[in-house]
């Protein structure tokens, strides 16, 4: 109990056996006094707003910030303010960060703390909780966040090493499957640049725009990769199950990481679940660009295994989207004959297909190759890398 409540219940008892005048207008200011004190606060919760800036995916090793403004309107100032946030372990050595604060009309309150990702995986900031207290009397009201803000730590990137991939990316020695230009599908004109050929120009354009000409071709096609992504836990056995996961997501990451920098378009698909939307994972289809990649980077991040499923089976009935000559690469932890059977039903279509292995046995590369079928085996830092 407070010292005004007791103040107040002393003289209440006291103008009661023993009235007075004097004592009785004491009793109406301490009564009002803890009024105001008591309402202040509930008046004031309605009046303050806050704003929190947050990096949406990190990665490893990354530092951020989180600022956090908060925006007081009320008439009358706020003396102390108490701000606290909950913070992960894994992005921060502090568990809670704490401020004490005091708030004027229109005056906004910056605040700032560092978070660091350190192990890939969805994270959430929060609540925020904002208790406003009152000086003249123990009288606090608490505002709490109603939903917490996602941060995702995306997985390691590792640089790769020469791939031979069986499709037509820029580091291919199959040239058959190079991307090429139809001839007989013109999209357009473009002005002439220096190392154009010269069987490109359209004479008959440049003559009557004056100005040289380059014929637009159609690519007959597609440089495109889809990175198939295994991630049930029944495809993953043994004491390194995780370990071994993690491993996958990283040689995807890779994968996507180097393809678009060569300015290839990729898409990623996998059987894995989504707990930011609470569902299955949603396919990417092949795109270029940054924007593609930290879509991909962002899905890696905070995808979790589901208890059981077939990949194998999604993508063979699934509309994959691919153009004709594109690659699916299939990254996944071992293979059986039902599994090569499925890549090799992939393979007879219009697509080249290769596969990384995370814990492949001693003849599953060698046999898998056997069926014109790249193989590959991803090392235990999550490299994928060419088995000669």
């Amino acid at each position: 109990m407070s010292f005004l409540r007791l103040a107040t219940i002393i003289a209440l008892i006291w103008q009661i056996f023993a009235p007075h005048p004097a004592l009785g207008l004491a009793l109406y200011v301490l009564i009002g006094i803890q009024l105001v004190a008591w309402f202040g606060p509930q008046i004031a919760r309605r009046q303050i707003e806050w704003q929190r800036q947050t990096p949406a995916v990190l990665a490893p090793n990354e530092s951020g910030e989180v600022v956090i403004t908060i925006t007081y309107q009320g008439r009358m100032p706020l003396p102390y303010v108490i701000v606290s946030e909950d913070i992960p372990p894994a992005l921060s050595h502090a568990a809670r960060k704490r401020w004490v604060i005091s708030l004027k009309r229109g005056q906004p309150h910056t605040l700032r703390y560092a978070v660091q990702g350190r192990q890939r995986g969805l994270y959430w900031l929060g609540p925020l909780r904002i208790v406003i207290g009152s000086v003249l009397d123990r009288a606090e009201v608490q505002i709490t966040e109603q939903q917490q803000i996602p941060l995702i730590i995306s997985p390691p990137i590792l640089p790769l090493p020469f791939l031979n991939l069986p499709a037509g990316l820029s580091f291919s020695q199959e040239r058959r499957f190079s991307l090429f230009d139809d001839p007989a599908q013109k999209v357009g004109v473009r002005p002439y640049r220096s190392g154009d050929p010269p069987r490109r120009i359209d004479w008959k354009t440049s003559a009557r725009l004056g100005a040289l000409q380059v014929r637009e071709l159609a690519p007959a096609i597609g440089r495109e990769t889809l990175i198939a992504l295994e991630m049930s836990e029944t495809a993953y056995r043994g004491r390194f199950a995780r370990d071994d996961r993690e491993r996958a997501i990283i040689a995807a990451a890779s994968l996507a990481t180097a393809l678009i920098n060569q300015r290839q378009a990729v898409g990623l698909r996998s059987n894995g679940y989504d707990p930011l939307t609470a569902a299955p994972m949603v396919s990417l289809p092949p795109a270029t660009g940054l924007d593609q990649l930290r879509a991909i980077l962002a899905q890696l991040g905070r995808i979790e295994p589901v208890a059981e499923g077939d990949l194998l089976a999604d993508v063979i009935t699934a509309e994959l989207a691919l153009a004709w000559g594109g690659t699916l690469v299939v990254i996944m932890n071992a293979i059986d004959e039902r599994r090569l059977t499925s890549l090799v039903h992939l393979a007879r279509g219009h697509l080249r297909v290769a596969v990384a292995l995370t814990d492949p046995g001693p003849t599953d590369l060698v046999h898998t190759r056997s069926y014109g079928i790249g193989a590959y085996r991803i090392d235990r830092n999550g490299v994928i890398v060419p088995v000669m």
